[in-house]
């Protein structure tokens, strides 16, 4: 859609507040500012609401549906009267001119209106070069908007014959980005984390990853196994065959210097996740779990742990020192220093999961910005520090609840 000024004002009051971010964090922070009577423009830089937490099959420690308490929180943001959602979005920066703080913000209106399209599937029936799906390649479209086919950008040759076959006009070829300069009032920031990419400096490459197929990132194994994809058995990503033997490497990135000096918080309780998981659906799997220091902090998380422990999943605290393909044993071999003897081992698996190393997503630029007396910008959820959903919505919420105290103490001249 075409998007003018007027779309974020705010009749009556103070500008809106920008909560940059859709995950759990920015969710809850938009939802409890709208509660308290605060209008919110809500600007997410993917296609959908949820963040990261819509690539989970399932979340721990009550092991239900990720996508379905998402969901719905996503639908109440778009039916809040008081949160304007902008998807596709990136923040670029903020400025000031006097007291106003503008957020400069990149808006992509995609190729399809989804407000318009009928999901009628016309346009996919035309199209030559196969451009055109029901769903985006790397998830479905989020359920809380009304369904519309989407165009692989990268695949469209822009022939045309797609906006000529749909009835309702919706196909819009070529749209550009629409650049915006919104006046804001406060900013709340929860861009949330990102998997660092297999190989770098920041996924320690002595872990292996992507070197081999059998060697995943936390994110690409939960892809991988998760229950939708209808597998009868875990299989090697290589060749089909079925697993055997799982390892899961914590730390990858993480407590080290090359990257994490710190704890990333929720990769133990991750791995533990996907392996509880996998042992439920094949209890001879033979999984073994390589952690530094075991964290389970949250409510019910010592408990989930040790009914892993119960299921077989077997604890190993050491921190190994090499994890390779081995063309001559037909698998994954992982080395390890044994902490009851002390020695060096080898051993050879089917998979090896890497989990660790999740870095904060980057702020946008201008953060430091002198922005308006007594509204420098917030964060929450894992962009402010290591946090898993539940830690996140609570943040959101907090800091919610500071910028609405904030507004107030303005509006009252500062003697609230």
């Amino acid at each position: 859609m075409l998007i003018s000024p007027a779309y974020f004002s705010s009749p009556g009051g103070e500008p809106p507040v920008l909560v940059a971010g859709g995950g759990p964090a920015g969710m809850h922070a938009a939802l409890s500012l709208a509660g308290m009577g605060v209008p919110v423009l809500l600007a997410e830089r993917s296609a959908h609401l949820g963040g990261q937490v819509m690539r989970l099959d399932k979340v721990y420690p009550t092991d239900h549906c990720a996508f379905c308490p998402v969901w719905t929180t996503a639908k109440a943001c778009f039916e809040s009267p008081r949160v304007n959602v902008l998807l596709r979005a990136s923040v670029d920066g903020l400025r000031t001119d006097g007291d106003q703080t503008f957020a400069d913000i990149t808006a992509a209106q995609g190729w399809i209106d989804p407000q318009r399209c009928l999901f009628c599937g016309a346009c996919a029936g035309s199209c030559p070069s196969g451009a055109l799906h029901e769903r985006d390649a790397s998830m479905t479209w989020d359920p809380a908007l009304p369904p519309s086919m989407r165009i692989d950008e990268a695949a469209c040759t822009r022939c045309g014959k797609c906006a000529e076959a749909c009835p309702a006009g919706a196909v819009r070829l070529g749209a550009e980005p629409v650049r915006l300069s919104v006046p804001v009032s406060d900013v709340v920031y929860a861009t949330g984390f990102e998997e660092p990419a297999p190989g770098t400096p920041a996924h320690a490459p002595e872990f292996g990853g992507g070197s081999h197929p059998d060697i995943f990132t936390a994110m690409e194994f939960e892809a991988w196994h998760q229950e939708s994809r209808g597998q009868d058995m875990l299989r090697r990503k290589s060749d089909g065959a079925p697993a055997k033997r799982v390892a899961f490497i914590q730390c990858a990135g993480a407590r080290d210097a090359r990257h994490l000096p710190y704890c990333a918080a929720v990769c133990c309780m991750h791995a533990m996740k996907q392996a509880r998981w996998l042992k439920r659906r094949q209890p001879g799997l033979d999984i073994t779990l390589f952690y530094t220091d075991l964290r389970a902090p949250g409510a019910g998380q010592e408990a989930y742990v040790r009914a892993g422990i119960a299921e077989g999943i077997r604890l190993m605290r050491s921190r190994p020192g090499l994890v390779a393909a081995s063309e001559a044993q037909g698998g994954i071999a992982v080395r390890y220093d044994d902490p009851e003897t002390g020695g060096a081992v080898g051993e050879i698996f089917d998979i090896a999961v890497v989990n660790g190393g999740l870095g904060q997503c980057p702020l946008p630029t201008g953060l430091g910005l002198p922005a308006a007396e007594g509204a420098a910008p917030l964060a929450c959820g894992f962009c402010a520090e290591p946090a898993d959903v539940a830690g996140s919505a609570v943040q959101g919420a907090a800091a919610a609840a500071a910028v609405a105290a904030r507004r107030r103490s303005r509006a009252q001249g500062g003697n609230a």
